[in-house]
């Protein structure tokens, strides 16, 4: 590719030199590729322009000319122009694709895995990018990221179109948004799910945390909007934005709403009405959270022209999604397994299980380090009213000592008096002993990690599972 196709100057400006790839990593430059000088909170990608060149890059992107000899194109935004020129390097792949994307704090996991299961029971290919995996033809990659740098986004997206997919669903997080990662591709239909309390480390206050989310409802990025009626950044969405609007809830006029719903250890049911086609919704995971993401999903498919049966039967299609309320019944207990690590995430999972829960419950939870640091207090403060017992643990602490982090949520725990928990800094001597001192109709909640595979320790990521780990405990007490 010539560097005049990356629509990243005008023709004449720099030579037009032959590109063979994009880098914003200069360890990762080859010759002939284009080096883009990112700038971040932590580190300026102009400092590693010298070596990108040393390693063979024929040309960089900055945004302030720097005194080396190479073709050099300054614009405003690196960020921006990498996501246009990724998308141009790639051939436009979101152009062969009918994309759709979904952001909110919660829910966005378990709401693309509807979504992709309603388009297929409606007869059509759906690839999917998320926090779990990339997703498509029957391949299943790890993602790495919610929401994929753009250069591995549009070649994961190019090659779902190479392999003939027609729909492509992906989460949208607040950083992709704030870090101009989705720029250039246009979305069918953008999603809102929800927005409470995350990310502080990154956008400092809640309302920057909004804006972020609410960029995503422009022209520029969608063709068309499903905004979650019964949230309050949700109804200022809806009110402020200029795309059309498929609206969902239970509490406030919608046009894809459910009423009636039945919650048990074996899922939820409800009736849905979807502008006035009305029918039962059965879902295999439970809690008033997850209606509201079968109602995004509904909300989308209606947008998109799919029927109620397509809804329907791919609601019903979905057993499981690893690391989403994933249940483990063993002789000695119930265990629960779900990624829930913000307060809103890890209360409305706590009040889902109380509905169902026949005797006790025991949450083993931490919080990551290195993040938001506002809300653990308050995970500790909610962990303790609505648990029996907790168990105070280690998530990913990264390069923070881990019994920091535990006193810090202890420290909310006191706060309210509580005196119902136990602080075990090993994620795995913490999983044990709740096991170990469950007695056989309590419920062992284990949240915070999902379907990771790894524990963030000082810059290594340790294999890890809490999924496999308790298999391995509860191959001793039975089945």
């Amino acid at each position: 590719m010539r560097l005049s196709e990356l629509e990243l100057c005008e023709s004449g400006d720099v030579a037009d030199i032959e590109v063979t790839g994009l880098a914003t990593d200069s360890s990762r430059v080859g010759a002939g590729c284009v080096f883009f000088c990112l700038v971040g909170k932590e580190n300026d990608g102009h400092t590693f322009a010298a070596d990108a060149v040393a390693r063979g890059a024929a040309a960089i992107v900055v945004e302030r000319r720097l005194a080396i000899d190479v073709p050099q194109i300054e614009v405003d935004d690196a960020r921006h122009a990498l996501a246009i020129a990724a998308a141009a390097f790639y051939g436009y792949p979101s152009k062969r694709l009918k994309m759709i994307g979904v952001t909110g704090t919660n829910g966005k996991t378990t709401t693309t895995y509807i979504i992709k299961s309603i388009i297929e029971a409606a007869g059509h290919s759906c690839g999917l990018i998320g926090t779990n995996a990339i997703e498509y033809c029957g391949n299943k990659f790890d993602a790495g990221l919610t929401t994929p740098d753009p250069i591995d986004l549009h070649s994961t997206l190019k090659d779902m179109a190479d392999a003939g997919v027609e729909y492509a669903v992906m989460e949208v997080s607040a950083h992709a948004l704030a870090l101009k990662k989705i720029d250039g591709i246009m979305y069918e239909v953008a999603a809102f799910s929800n927005f409470s309390r995350d990310h502080l480390d990154f956008f400092g206050d809640m309302n920057s945390y909004a804006a972020a989310k609410k960029s995503y409802f422009t022209p520029d990025h969608a063709r068309a909007a499903v905004i979650n009626a019964d949230d309050g950044l949700g109804a200022e969405i809806a009110h402020e934005t200029k795309l059309p609007t498929v609206t969902y809830g239970v509490d406030n006029p919608s046009d894809v709403f459910g009423i009636d719903p039945e919650m048990s250890a074996y899922g939820l049911s409800y009736l849905i009405n979807m502008s006035d086609s009305v029918g039962k919704v059965k879902f295999s995971l439970t809690g008033r959270f997850n209606m509201y993401n079968t109602l995004c999903a509904a909300a989308v498919a209606q947008s998109l022209g799919f029927t109620l049966a397509s809804v329907i039967g791919g609601i019903r299609n979905i057993k499981k999604i690893d690391g989403r309320f994933n249940i483990i019944n063993t002789a000695k207990c119930s265990v629960i397994i779900d990624f829930a690590h913000t307060d809103d995430g890890i209360a409305n999972i706590l009040r889902a299980i109380r509905e169902f829960a026949p005797a006790r419950i025991i949450t083993v939870f931490g919080c990551g380090g290195n993040r938001d640091k506002t809300k653990r207090a308050v995970m500790g403060k909610i962990v303790s009213q609505m648990s029996d017992w907790c168990f105070v643990t280690s998530d990913n602490p990264r390069f923070e000592p881990p019994l920091d982090i535990i006193n810090q949520i202890v420290g909310g725990i006191k706060e309210i008096g509580g005196t119902n928990y136990t602080p075990v800094v090993d994620r795995k001597e913490a999983i044990r002993a709740a096991i170990e001192n469950a007695n056989k109709d309590d419920i062992v909640l284990i949240a915070g990690k999902g379907a990771e595979r790894y524990n963030d320790v000082m810059g290594r990521r340790q294999p890890y599972n809490d999924e496999q780990y308790v298999l391995e405990i509860a191959g001793e007490f039975g089945f």
